[in-house]
């Protein structure tokens, strides 16, 4: 019974002639061509790594530096701004809270207080 399934299955149906031997030299072509071009695939993908690598590195330390400089020269002005900006929320809070009727009850920060729960495998 199984013997006569497996005689009657599509799989019976093969390639002959002119388009088992055009498999046959498709098949051939696409593993020479593949089996040549994977050599200069592994070749191209390397020198392009190493290559990136390179100048990968110079280019951030390029960035690198000019970021640097950048930070020095605005470092002066940008403390004060700081400076000034500090300044005026601490004048802006110091109104508010003493103009607001909530001021004495504001919500203060307490620690957490949870429970601990202790394993009992029985």
């Amino acid at each position: 019974m199984i013997y006569s399934q497996f005689q009657q299955s599509p799989f019976q149906n093969r390639f002959s002639g002119v388009k088992g031997w055009m498999a046959f030299a498709i098949g051939l072509a696409v593993i020479t061509l593949t089996l040549i071009a994977l050599p200069f695939v592994l070749l191209i993908g390397a020198v392009s790594f190493i290559l990136l690598s390179l100048f990968g590195r110079i280019f951030l330390k390029r960035q690198l530096a000019r970021f640097r400089q950048q930070q020095e020269q605005g470092v002066y002005g940008a403390q004060q701004q700081e400076a000034d900006f500090s300044q005026a929320n601490v004048e802006r809070d110091s109104q508010v809270f003493t103009e607001s009727p909530f001021a004495e009850r504001r919500p203060r920060v307490t620690p957490h207080q949870g429970r601990t729960f202790e394993h009992d495998p029985s």
